[in-house]
């Protein structure tokens, strides 16, 4: 049955459309998947969905810009008096919330199932929201560094898609097998992390320094 009716604020509409569309998107496709199916997900009239989007094409986009966008970056912390470790832990504490959001994975899923069907919208997503948050990452990570004259050449700040590149796969690993990955997505991060310091300098950078500040809900690494 569809839901009742109410009346609720744009922006709680708008996640409630794009909450029906993904779920219609992954049971039926993106081709197959028609306005009418998605207003009656959520309990609106095919008109109620065209007063916030003008397509089924900008509700897809709008997806992707939901579900796989990198997160804010601007409260980093003061690079001096901060070790790589705990530059390393602040960035992937940020990065890897997206791989424990079971709908990011799913939104993943299903741009791989889609995107030879929608390349113009996969397009799009690249352009307005992959390679601007990129661009900001790069920034990000340069001014992480600056004062550590050794690390100011990594390659990670010339080419900052390879620092999300272990998470990538990670997610596309529990797309493929869920519950039965090869690793646990703690194992990931740890192993995340033992890299970024083996780029940045090595364990020697960290002797005595205290751990990064645990993120709201606790996790550690």
């Amino acid at each position: 049955m569809p839901r009742k009716r109410q009346r609720l604020p744009a922006a709680a509409r708008i996640a409630q459309i794009l909450d029906a569309a993904h779920i219609e998107f992954s049971e039926r496709g993106f081709a197959a998947a028609r306005i009418d199916d998605i207003a009656w997900r959520c309990g609106l009239s095919k008109g109620g969905i065209y007063c916030h989007f003008k397509s089924k094409d900008d509700i897809f986009e709008m997806l992707l810009a939901r579900r796989l966008s990198l997160p804010d970056l601007h409260d980093m912390p003061a690079a001096a008096g901060t070790s790589v470790r705990q530059l390393a832990q602040w960035l992937l504490q940020r990065l890897y919330v997206v791989l424990e959001d079971p709908a990011a994975v799913s939104m993943l899923r299903l741009l791989i199932a889609e995107s030879t069907r929608v390349p113009a919208l996969i397009s799009a997503w690249r352009r307005n929201v992959v390679e601007p948050h990129l661009a900001v990452l790069g920034i990000m990570l340069k001014r992480l560094l600056e004062g550590r004259a050794e690390k100011a050449d990594s390659i990670l700040i010339r080419e900052p898609w390879l620092l999300v590149a272990p998470l990538i796969y990670a997610m596309v690993a529990q797309s493929i097998f869920g519950d039965n990955a090869p690793h646990t997505i703690d194992q990931r991060r740890r192993a995340h992390l033992a890299l970024l310091i083996e780029l940045w300098g090595g364990e020697d950078d960290t002797a005595g320094s205290p751990p990064a500040p645990a993120p709201a809900d606790g996790r550690q690494f």
